[in-house]
């Protein structure tokens, strides 16, 4: 199931707004039209709502709101931009933010927005990183979809198990122990739902297990942004356990997931699946899609490091538009407290504005506790932003996801290494090709 088809219901939106700092009284003189696409449909209505305040300031602008499937809008991207053409404001994934940033697309952030961008009270540091360069801001981060750990509590309780794993050893003793089979011993619960299809989609995922034992992910930034380093190298006993962990999990006496099973968010909100790891959005999708399941999100259980991943939504300015000034009070607009309120209410994504109160989100759905509130001790982390994103993970994956059909690597940790060895080399190699590996 694609995360496309989360809920896409929205909040109710206030009557007015509070203008935000940095919008000027209203602006009869320009005219025009603002136009913004959007990769993530389901954020469209925090959009809407910003039109009507932001016609309060700009009378004489219509806003032309497009949103696609995401790798259409990429695409669109990727054609119109390079010639000077594409939407005034780009919503921007952290892994396309360097592709335009690198081109010269982006146009520069106002002193107002770069001082919240740069403020850690407001953004946290990582996701200000990400869109920095030579010391200065090239977009505003918004929204994160950050990672944690969905369980069953129902299937806990029929179990006999008292919680939710709340470390690495215990997410694959717990999903031994919820998985279920048929008389003729064939799975027909799994205790977890690993990642197994969708090459760059399995390296991901992947990640997610090898961060909390090798407390760094498989690809990292490089000495200067942009570059990238694999780590598996060097970390390649935590990356053969982790590869020796899902292929014991998916063949053998330990067997907890298959591939005839229902997976990602419609098998957990089927009730196919006990646990999984994903992003803020499963939320909505589950109350929609599975509304009888009894379920917990707690943060990813941790290993010899503990960190959450990181998706980040980031709003820049196309430097081509005729409409800057307006495109960016658009953002400023974007920054205010009822729209952050939709957003994380009507998608699950985690608005990144720390100084912002989203308390009666909270009490609402006090699930986005552990995404919104970085547990003590937690580490914030995001892919290593470069122009090969798609292409290295995808090939890396390719590996991976074959290897996880491969049941002689059960028991067998040297046979798990060594296919690490060749995901490390596949990565290499792509980044030394496009130019951006570092040592």
């Amino acid at each position: 199931m694609q995360r496309r088809d989360l809920l896409k219901g929205a909040a109710a939106i206030p009557v007015s707004l509070a203008m935000p700092a940095g919008i000027a009284s209203a602006d009869t003189a320009t005219r025009g039209t603002l136009t913004i696409w959007l990769g993530y449909p389901e954020t469209a209505e925090a959009y809407r709502l910003a039109m009507a305040e932001f016609r309060r300031t700009y009378p004489n602008v219509q806003v032309e709101l497009l949103t696609f499937e995401l790798r259409e809008f990429e695409a669109k991207l990727a054609i119109s931009v390079p010639t000077g053409s594409g939407p005034d404001i780009l919503a921007l994934h952290d892994f396309l933010f360097p592709r335009y940033h690198e081109s010269g697309a982006l146009d520069t952030v106002p002193a107002d927005l770069a001082q919240v961008v740069n403020d850690p009270r407001v953004i946290d540091t990582p996701f200000k990183n990400v869109v920095t360069r030579d010391g200065r801001p090239w977009g505003v981060p918004w929204w994160s979809g950050r990672n944690a750990l969905f369980c069953n509590l129902d299937h806990l309780r029929e179990a006999g198990l008292s919680g939710p794993p709340t470390s690495y050893d215990e997410i694959w003793t717990h999903a031994q122990k919820l998985a279920k089979r048929n008389a003729n011993g064939d799975l027909t619960r799994a205790g977890i739902s690993l990642r197994k299809t969708g090459p760059s989609g399995v390296t991901q995922k992947f990640v997610y297990f090898y961060y909390q034992l090798a407390g760094v992910q498989m690809l990292e930034q490089g000495g200067r942004p942009g570059t990238v380093r694999s780590t598996i190298r060097e970390k390649i006993d935590a990356a053969g356990r982790v590869l020796l962990d899902h292929v014991e999990h998916l063949h053998g006496p330990k067997k907890s997931d298959d591939w005839a099973l229902r997976a990602d968010a419609q098998g957990f909100a089927s009730g196919d699946q006990s646990m999984f790891m994903r992003e803020s959005w499963v939320i909505p999708f589950v109350k929609k899609n599975g509304p009888t399941i009894n379920f917990s999100v707690t943060p990813i259980p941790r290993g010899a490091a503990w960190g959450a991943f990181n998706l980040i939504q980031v709003l820049s300015v196309n430097k081509e538009s005729r409409l800057k000034n307006a495109a960016w009070d658009f953002i400023r607009v974007m920054q205010g407290q009822p729209i952050l309120n939709n957003v994380l209410e009507s998608s699950g994504w985690i608005p990144l504005r720390k100084d912002r109160d989203y308390s009666a989100i909270l009490a609402q759905e006090p699930r986005y506790g552990s995404m919104i509130n970085t547990p003590p001790g937690q580490t914030q982390y995001l892919e290593a932003p470069n122009t090969a994103y798609e292409e290295v993970t995808t090939r890396m994956g390719e590996v991976i996801q074959t290897a996880f059909r491969d049941a002689s690597i059960v028991g067998n940790m040297d046979a798990a290494k060594r296919t690490m060895m060749r995901v490390h080399d596949v990565a290499v190699r792509v980044l030394r090709d496009q130019g951006i590996f570092a040592e």
